[in-house]
């Protein structure tokens, strides 16, 4: 810390005065430094990482005995949080256009058909749009339950 340089308790550092075309300016920076050291600190032997660093804060400015606050716009910090928002939005768009959860009244017919009155069923394409993934081979599905769109208990649970 030099002479010019004034810091309070909260790691604000103030420039020192400049004066031109009858103003004076001057200068708030924001410093932080963090120590760590390895091992467990009595033989001095580990070595140790001191790591600091200023941001500028912004200027005071005194003309005709009136103080002005200039703040300075940290883009960094803008553009972060810009991608922040941005992310957040896409991935809540991305969630919003998932179809609902199939919603009916679900009921059990004779011989264990199962039959789902009035819900959206969200429809998703098969791996192959010429064949049946589950053949029904041997099955005959009762006219109620083609009537009514029931599926088998065994095809919902297996």
């Amino acid at each position: 810390m030099t002479d010019s340089t004034t810091r309070d308790g909260d790691g604000t550092a103030f420039g020192p005065p400049v004066e031109r075309d009858g103003a004076t300016v001057i200068t708030a920076t924001r410093s932080t430094s963090h120590t760590a050291s390895a091992g467990d600190g009595r033989t001095g032997r580990r070595p140790a990482a001191e790591m600091a660093g200023a941001r500028p804060l912004g200027a005071f400015e005194v003309r005709d005995g009136r103080v002005r606050w200039h703040p300075v716009v940290d883009v960094t910090r803008v553009v972060t949080t810009a991608e922040v928002v941005l992310g957040a939005v896409a991935v809540a768009s991305r969630l919003a256009g998932r179809p609902s959860p199939a919603v009916a009244k679900v009921t059990m017919g004779p011989g264990g058909w199962v039959s789902m009155k009035g819900g959206a069923m969200a429809v998703r394409p098969a791996r192959r749009l010429w064949r049946r993934t589950h053949p029904t081979v041997g099955v005959r599905r009762p006219w109620w339950a083609r009537l009514l769109a029931a599926t088998a208990l065994e095809r919902l649970v297996g």
